[in-house]
């Protein structure tokens, strides 16, 4: 019984060690490892694309012409129509700008591009294509039943702010196509509520308060959206490296992330972005 018992336990250690230095890992750590100060031109869009998808209470808004349709909805915006473009994107590009410099990149903006092409040496242009935003109601329910009472319903619809980024990757002196990436991001109002029981009257209600998403709180939230994409891309190259470098016929048996804080690589089931093409 001790040896079956020592024998699982030696089984599980040696089964550790393997998880622990599997190639993907190992060829992780070593992107990381030598990965050398790399050039990077960062392009701005030059404006945001912006839906309203709250329809307002108009008689026979669907019968509409399309563009006096999308002109309701713009100024029936609860966000959008108070938003200034230049702040979003300038928070958005100083934030992927101050990321990209964590993690040990040499960034060029297009002030700086001639410095940048005379470098003449590899590097990366990445072109923030497309920023398109799409304010919607989000639906909130809860249920909930108090001991053989009768099931409570409550509905409730919060502001949300869809931000959906396109990228063009390309690769300086590199014959690669160039490469289309997508991720997006969510910001609502803050809801806080629940169902509160009465029990000397046997009522229940729905109790709740919410914070109203404002427009000065989405510029420093994309500041964090543009810091969090440079961690995106850097796992991107990474996971890319992998690819290129495994064993033939190895297939990658997850995506990985580098947390730049801790040093740490591990398995990734969240955000990343998307290759489109």
């Amino acid at each position: 019984m001790i040896r079956h018992s020592l024998y699982l336990v030696l089984l599980a250690l040696i089964s550790l060690n393997l998880t622990s230095c599997s190639p993907e890992r190992g060829l992780a750590k070593r992107f990381v490892r030598e990965s050398q100060p790399l050039a990077i031109l960062l392009l701005p869009p030059e404006f945001s694309y912006k839906y309203n998808f709250k329809i307002p209470d108009i008689e026979n808004f669907d019968s509409l012409p399309k563009l006096t349709q999308d002109s309701l909805l713009y100024y029936n915006s609860e966000l959008l129509q108070y938003m200034n473009d230049s702040l979003f994107i300038n928070g958005y590009i100083n934030g992927m700008s101050s990321g990209l410099k964590s993690l040990g990149f040499n960034v060029h903006t297009s002030e700086s591009s001639e410095s940048f092409v005379s470098r003449g040496s590899e590097g990366l242009i990445l072109n923030i294509a497309q920023i398109e935003l799409e304010e919607y109601f989000d639906s909130i329910s809860e249920n909930a039943s108090f001991g053989d009472e009768e099931l409570y319903s409550y509905e409730l619809y919060l502001t949300a702010l869809n931000i959906n980024s396109w990228f063009e990757l390309t690769r300086v002196n590199h014959q690669d196509t160039t490469l289309v990436l997508y991720t997006s991001n969510t910001l609502t109002d803050q809801f806080e509520g629940g169902f509160r029981y009465f029990p000397f009257s046997g009522d229940v209600k729905y109790e709740f308060t919410i914070d109203s998403l404002r427009v000065d709180e989405i510029y420093p939230s994309v500041f964090s959206f543009g810091n969090l994409y440079a961690g995106y891309l850097f796992d991107f190259l990474m996971n890319d490296y992998i690819s290129r470098n495994l064993p033939a016929g190895y297939q990658p048996s997850g995506y990985y992330t580098y947390d730049r804080l801790t040093g740490a690589i591990r398995k990734n089931n969240g955000q990343r972005l998307i290759r489109l093409n």
